[in-house]
């Protein structure tokens, strides 16, 4: 017997979806305007939380996870620039990151 399975996605997964695909057009607009500067602390802290709170409630929910970002979605200077900035928030050096490093294993 072939069993039909259905994925149904909630509305809160649906209005994420629609919010992200929102926020990446806005980050697109006002990079491409060189207006970055405009951008309060707050409001890229509070994007970064919810970025990383979510990439972190999914890891634990299902283990480890690739990278879920494009290999060209961030160069180099940007990422380095992001874990730097991370790391220093979170009072954690290289040694304790290589500690936590394969947590989700």
């Amino acid at each position: 017997m072939t069993e039909n399975i259905t994925t149904t996605i909630s509305p809160e997964i649906a209005e994420l979806s629609t919010v992200v695909a929102r926020l990446g057009e806005l980050v697109q607009h006002v990079s491409d305007e060189e207006r970055g500067a405009e951008v309060s602390d707050e409001q890229i802290a509070d994007v970064l939380h919810a970025a990383a709170r979510l990439f972190s409630a999914k890891t634990d929910r299902v283990g480890k996870i690739a990278w879920p970002v494009r290999e060209d979605a961030l160069n180099a200077t940007e990422t380095v620039v992001l874990v730097t900035a991370l790391l220093d928030a979170a009072d954690v050096n290289l040694f304790d990151m290589a500690i936590w490093y394969r947590r989700a294993e």
